[in-house]
């Protein structure tokens, strides 16, 4: 009788343990350039992110529609994107496109402004996965606003990366929206910090 209930308690006690995977948004650092006057910007083109292979499409796709919802901007997708830097014997890098890359490709797409995203993953880290993203002006190539966002994981068992992936990529969209938003209009709106958010070193 007492072996049954130390089972039904082991079991319920991984059934917490799994339970725990809904942790808050870890904003790492958003940083942007105060001194940057807006634009007549009328085209932003998202590259195809780089880093993990799993994540990267899916990511970069999503950013994508995130941004699409604002009125202000022709957003030019990474699928797109991707068709003409091949066409233009460009090679997308493994990990992180350089400003000067990111410019020369938005040229071949007319765009005034690009987003480029780095996404990275790591077992039993802080945050297992990471969203590094940064809007840069074509025309100047200055680095308007770069963007590191993670999620952290309170899985015991395993790390449910897909989820987090969407999870970061969902608070990243958000937050640039309202970006892009103070941009047409001639001001800053910084991403207010969510109650649940955790400043990570």
């Amino acid at each position: 009788m007492s072996a049954r209930i130390y089972l039904n308690l082991f079991l319920a006690f991984l059934l917490v343990l799994c339970g725990c995977s809904k942790p808050g948004v870890v904003i790492k650092r958003f940083d942007y350039n105060e001194r940057y006057t807006p634009s007549s910007w009328k085209k932003i083109v998202v590259l195809p992110f780089t880093g993990e292979k799993k994540f990267q499409r899916t990511a970069a796709e999503w950013f994508s529609f995130y941004l699409q919802k604002q009125p202000h901007y022709s957003i030019i997708t990474p699928t797109l994107a991707e068709i003409e830097i091949e066409k233009s014997g460009m090679n997308i890098p493994e990990k992180g496109f350089s400003s000067q890359e990111a410019r020369q490709a938005a040229r071949l797409l007319g765009a005034d402004a690009v987003f480029t995203g780095d996404v990275e993953t790591q077992k039993r880290a802080k945050s297992p996965v990471k969203i590094l993203i940064q809007l840069i002006d074509v025309k100047t190539g200055e680095k308007i606003a770069t963007h590191t966002i993670g999620y952290p994981s309170m899985v015991f068992l395993w790390d449910n990366f897909q989820e987090y992936a969407k999870l970061a990529t969902d608070a990243a969209g958000r937050d640039f929206l309202k970006v892009l938003k103070g941009l047409a209009e001639g001001r800053w709106i910084e991403p207010p910090a969510e109650k649940r958010t955790v400043q990570l070193p």
